[in-house]
C-alpha cells in the first residue's frame, strides 16, 4: 500500500523504458521515513514530502518562496507513487498533479496578492523518484528520474555505487531547477534538459537513499571522504546513524555549521527478496 507524508554526475541513459512493476519473485522496497524541519517554524510550515509503495518511492523540496509549494511537492510523490511516468511521459505526467493542486486551491477566498502569486509563480519544486521494474534471476531493473538537486545514492555493502543526479558537491546551490504548478514553466525547463534519468540493476542487500538537498549535500561531502585504505566512508555505519539516531545528527551538524538549516527528509530504502 503506497505511502505519503505531508508535513549532474551523468549524462541521462539512453531512453529505453523500464516496465512498470518487479516481475513475480522480483525484490521489492522496504522503506524507513526520517524527516526533519528547519528551526524556526512550526511543523505545517514543513514544505518537503515523501511517498513510497513496494515497487516505488519519492521525495520531493518544495520551495520556500512559491505559493502553496508545500502541497504541490505532496501532490507530486503522491502521484508518482500512485503511477510512475516514464521519462518520455513525464511532461504528460505532470498535468494531473498540477490540476489537482489548482482545484484544491479557494481560488474565491485568496486576497488579490496572494491570487496574482499562485497565477504567476505558482507551486515550486525539485522532484526525485525511485520505481523498480522488470527482474529476473533475483535481480531487478529500476529507474530513477529527477529534476533538481534532491538526490539519489545506490549503496551495494560498503561502496557507493552511484550518486545522482548532482554533478560534485559545488553543484549544489540556491537555483536548483523546480517544477511548477504552471505547465508554460515545465515546458521550458524539459526542453532545456532538466529531467534527469538514470536506469541500473539492483539486487537485494542493496540499498538508496533518497534526500532533499540539505542532507543530500552533506552526504555528497561524505562521499568525497574517499580512502579505503582507511575505511572511509563507512556507508553502513553512515545509514546505521541515519536510521537510528536521525535527529541527533541533524542538530550535532546544524550546531557544528555543517549542514544548512532547511528542511530534511531522508528516504532509506533496502531492496529485499519478495
Amino acid at each position: 500500500m503506497p505511502v505519503t507524508k505531508p508535513p549532474s554526475e551523468s549524462t541521462p541513459d539512453v531512453e529505453t523504458p523500464v516496465p512498470d512493476g518487479a516481475g513475480e519473485g522480483g525484490p521489492t522496497l522496504k522503506v524507513t521515513a526520517q524527516t526533519f524541519p528547519k528551526d524556526g517554524i512550526e511543523t505545517r510550515q514543513f514544505e518537503d514530502a515523501f511517498a513510497f509503495s513496494d515497487h516505488s518511492a519519492a521525495v520531493a523540496d518544495g520551495a520556500s518562496d512559491a505559493f502553496e509549494a508545500g502541497a504541490w511537492a505532496r501532490l507530486l510523490v503522491a502521484s508518482y507513487v500512485h503511477a510512475a511516468p516514464t521519462a518520455d511521459g513525464f511532461a504528460a505526467w505532470l498535468r494531473a498533479p498540477a490540476r489537482a493542486w489548482d482545484a484544491a486551491l479557494d481560488w474565491d477566498a485568496l486576497p488579490w496578492y496572494a491570487e496574482q502569486k499562485a497565477r504567476d509563480v505558482g507551486g515550486l519544486a525539485t522532484f526525485l523518484g525511485l520505481r523498480l521494474g522488470d527482474a529476473a534471476d533475483g535481480e531487478a531493473r529500476f529507474e530513477a528520474l529527477a529534476v533538481g538537486d534532491a538526490c539519489l545514492f545506490h549503496l551495494r555493502g560498503d561502496a557507493m555505487e552511484r550518486r545522482f543526479p548532482v554533478g560534485a558537491t559545488e553543484g549544489f546551490g540556491t537555483t536548483p531547477a523546480l517544477l511548477s504548478t504552471l505547465q508554460d514553466h515545465n515546458r521550458r525547463l524539459l526542453d532545456a534538459g532538466a529531467l534527469q534519468r538514470y536506469v541500473g540493476t539492483c539486487r537485494p542487500g542493496d540499498r538508496f537513499l533518497l534526500a532533499t538537498d540539505a542532507l543530500a549535500e552533506w552526504l555528497y561531502a561524505v562521499a568525497d571522504l574517499d580512502d579505503p585504505e582507511l575505511g572511509f566512508p563507512d556507508w553502513p555505519g553512515v545509514v546505521d546513524v541515519l536510521r537510528h539516531d536521525f535527529v541527533r545528527l541533524i542538530r550535532t551538524l546544524r550546531g557544528a555549521d555543517a549542514l544548512r538549516n532547511d528542511d530534511v527528509t531522508l528516504l532509506i530504502v533496502d531492496v529485499v527478496a519478495h
